[in-house]
């Protein structure tokens, strides 16, 4: 076996859960994360105990910390409750010393709200941002290797024709994988790569067409299966920080293969981001480290 890389402490965009103190625009109802309406199997409205979510958030970010990551705050969108699901907004990489964000177009016209408010707010943060216009994307479709290609998950929030704007914007190949199962809506609920040599796959998440072409893009990968039961309780919905797996909760089967391959499992309770159909991976949009592409091609 390979033995695990350690990479340079990752840089992590975190959607706030709440308005600051003082906000000026009143509904105090519209201030804070809940779940207001139903966009996915998971959503039950008026399901959210905010107090709860807001102690969960908190201990999630220190848990990230904890680990070596950084960790950048996007505020909370004013009446956009789902704005604290990061991971959506947008696909952030970093080419040198410059950061660039393809700003999504979300399938929903509750998450289309937030999009305006966080352009400014990676536009301020430094980053070069590029608006996905051609179709449906979400951020939550989109796995990224580590060589810089892409795997984007289509059927329930992206088209699958988004795969070659991506392209474009990342200069890399993109494969496109059908989704089949409306509760894994996402493929960051279906498909985690931790790194360059590990990857969490759900199968019965993805279409038939799918599935030979996600064993050809992970070839070489050592894959752990997951099953519909593990995926469903957000199993795969994890962030990895250096060797360091964090999710919701405990899975044995899963957190026992991964330990026995030298990671790290940690944990911390998200189970009122659950009830909007959401775990780690949602809360976070990850900087991508690109490598050069002369990189790439040697390495290939």
């Amino acid at each position: 076996e390979r033995p695990l890389m350690l990479a340079p402490p990752p840089t992590f965009f975190v959607g706030m859960p709440r308005c600051p103190a003082g906000c000026a625009r009143g509904e105090r109802d519209a201030c804070t994360y809940r779940v207001a309406w139903s966009i996915n199997p998971h959503m039950r409205v008026g399901s959210v105990d905010s107090r709860r979510a807001l102690r969960q958030h908190g201990t999630f970010r220190e848990r990230l910390r904890e680990l070596g990551a950084n960790v950048v705050a996007l505020p909370f969108v004013h009446g956009a409750y789902d704005s604290v699901f990061a991971k959506d907004c947008a696909l952030i990489v970093q080419r040198g010393y410059t950061t660039h964000a393809l700003l999504a177009n979300p399938r929903h016209e509750q998450r289309r709200a937030e999009q305006l408010r966080r352009q400014r707010d990676l536009e301020r943060a430094g980053a070069v941002v590029e608006r996905a216009m051609d179709g449906r994307l979400e951020g939550g479709d989109v796995v990224m290797l580590p060589d810089g290609r892409a795997l984007l998950g289509y059927g329930y929030r992206s088209d699958r024709a988004m795969a070659s704007h991506l392209a474009r914007f990342l200069d890399r190949e993109v494969t496109p994988l059908g989704l089949a199962n409306p509760h894994l809506y996402h493929l960051d609920m279906a498909l985690a790569v931790l790194d360059e040599q590990t990857a969490l796959v759900c199968e019965a998440a993805f279409d038939a067409a799918a599935l030979p072409v996600l064993r050809r893009a992970l070839a070489g990968y050592r894959v752990l299966s997951v099953t519909l039961d593990e995926a469903m309780s957000f199993a795969v919905n994890c962030v990895t920080v250096g060797t360091s797996v964090l999710k919701a909760m405990r899975h044995p089967r899963i957190d026992t293969a991964l330990e026995r391959w030298g990671y790290h499992v940690a944990t911390t309770p998200l189970g009122e981001f659950h009830r909007a159909g959401g775990s780690a991976a949602c809360l976070v949009s990850r900087v991508h480290l690109l490598p050069p592409l002369a990189a790439q091609r040697n390495a290939s």
